[in-house]
């Protein structure tokens, strides 16, 4: 398991480290023709709208692996520290079942987008390749939560087992 989550760190920060640069690069080039050259390139807002979505999904589960997104613990700082674990779980279990519902939710517009062969305004492109980064990057952070879920069961009962012992 730690083989498999040091290769998924890996591509996760290649991918998302790949896309904001070629996004930066590609905005960056458009800002240069539009106010250089009067030129604009028609298709490189839409390809950067879609790069960014990309990107937030894939840095959405590295921010999972992180703990670095916006949580609530005005409460559970307060509480013991059994109580404490028991609602580490929970806001795992939480996570993973948001994270199923959206994984469901961007499948389903992958298959309307397949259905009525919808494509992008400019570049004609079939907006399932850019609604695949829902199922996509919401699979990753499922994957995310699971491990922190077996962290927080592991330690959880390891916590009871030294109490009794």
């Amino acid at each position: 398991m730690n083989k498999l989550n040091h290769v998924l760190n890996h591509i996760e920060e290649y991918i998302a480290s790949s896309l904001l640069i070629f996004t930066s690069f590609l905005v960056f080039v458009q800002v240069v023709f539009r106010y250089q050259f009067n030129y604009s390139i028609y298709w490189s807002e839409e390809v950067a709208r879609y790069l960014i979505v990309w990107f937030i999904f894939i840095g959405s589960s590295i921010a999972v692996r992180e703990k670095a997104h916006v949580s609530v613990d005005a409460v559970v700082t307060y509480l013991p520290s059994w109580l404490k674990k028991i609602f580490a779980i929970l806001a795992s279990l939480i996570s993973i079942a948001f994270s199923i519902m959206i994984i469901i939710a961007g499948w389903g517009m992958i298959e309307n987008a397949m259905k009525f062969n919808a494509v992008s305004p400019s570049m004609g492109l079939p907006l399932l390749y850019p609604y695949l980064a829902i199922p996509v990057g919401s699979f990753l952070m499922m994957i995310r939560f699971l491990q922190e879920l077996w962290i927080n069961v592991r330690d959880f009962i390891s916590s009871s087992a030294e109490k009794r012992g």
